[in-house]
């Protein structure tokens, strides 16, 4: 199955496919006009962004290449300008622009800051009054507006992958990401067999009928809270469906997860809800069984509520 490429290899294969064709045309023609050092110069660039994206496009690694190709995207500004003088100043801007897509805004704020700082410096007696009071604004301008465009883009990814995975009403994770984390856990190779949690909210259909959906839903929001509160940052909480939820830990093995669930159903069972209410919970603890898959662990789960509903409710059970 091909893996999906991230926005980040995206962005490394547009940035250094599209440097590596633009700049290719420019070495022919100063190699025509015999101007060797800015065709050597093209041509290594050239060479080198062409290697990065044939890196990145075979591998998918991106760390190390995001920071190369910043810092050639530096280099190839200051030598451009260096042999070429002020009138190549132009290069400057896409550069600013491919660093702050490349590294996050605070990185690249400090490093095209500086770039900016020491080629003032360098253009100062070449540059007139007027060139010099362009120069500032013109980069100054590109410099705010690549900052605020990378900062909210990174904004709205962060809410995006946090839209994608978590279940709005309660903010637990959803079943999608439940799924994954099935996945996940049975794919590694745990010396103590991780255990999971089904939970269920007893008769909490009755509570819809009685005091209204609304009731119901800060109910689930709030039982929500007291859950995560007791768990710990590798217990992950998932909304099954309707009044169930699930909890998947990697390190837990059934006798912890057992301590884990009696604390939960105890805090639930002590909880006072909206208008006084006073919920109780049925649990369910499943430990993985080799070569079980995880949807099988969570049905084997799912049967054992059954039990569960059986006996009375508000108890944990522990699935066969």
């Amino acid at each position: 199955m091909k893996r999906e490429r991230t926005t980040e290899e995206y962005i490394i294969l547009s940035i250094s496919g599209t440097s590596a064709l633009c700049i290719a045309p420019f070495f022919f023609i100063r190699a025509f006009y015999a101007d060797w050092s800015i065709a050597l110069l093209d041509l290594f660039v050239v060479l080198s962004t062409a290697s990065l994206f044939f890196y990145v496009y075979s591998t998918s690694k991106i760390l190390l290449a995001r920071w190369v190709l910043a810092m050639l995207c530096i280099g190839i500004v200051l030598s451009t300008i260096a042999l070429k003088g002020a009138q190549q100043i132009v290069w400057l801007y896409p550069g600013i622009i491919c660093i702050f897509f490349l590294l996050k805004p605070n990185q690249s704020l400090i490093i095209t800051t500086t770039m900016i700082g020491l080629l003032g410096v360098f253009l100062w007696e070449q540059l007139s009054y007027i060139s010099i009071v362009q120069y500032v604004f013109s980069t100054l301008i590109t410099l705010l507006f690549s900052y605020a465009f990378a900062d909210r883009m990174i904004r709205q990814q962060t809410l995006l992958k946090e839209l994608s995975i978590k279940e709005p009403l309660t903010g637990a994770g959803n079943r999608r990401a439940m799924e994954e984390k099935l996945l996940e856990t049975t794919g590694q190779n745990n010396p103590q067999n991780p255990s999971i949690i089904l939970i269920d909210l007893d008769e909490f259909k009755k509570v819809n009928d009685q005091y209204g959906q609304s009731i119901g839903d800060t109910i689930l929001r709030d039982f929500v809270e007291v859950v995560i509160q007791i768990l710990t940052p590798e217990d992950h909480l998932y909304r099954f469906g309707g009044e169930e939820f699930v909890i998947i830990s990697h390190i837990r093995n059934q006798e912890n997860t057992a301590k884990l669930a009696e604390q939960l159903r105890r805090s639930i069972e002590k909880h006072s809800f909206e208008q006084n209410l006073r919920i109780t919970i049925s649990l369910v603890i499943a430990e993985y069984k080799p070569d079980e898959t995880g949807f099988e662990w969570l049905g084997r789960a799912d049967k054992a509520m059954y039990q569960a509903k059986g006996a009375g409710r508000n108890l944990c059970c522990i699935a066969a």
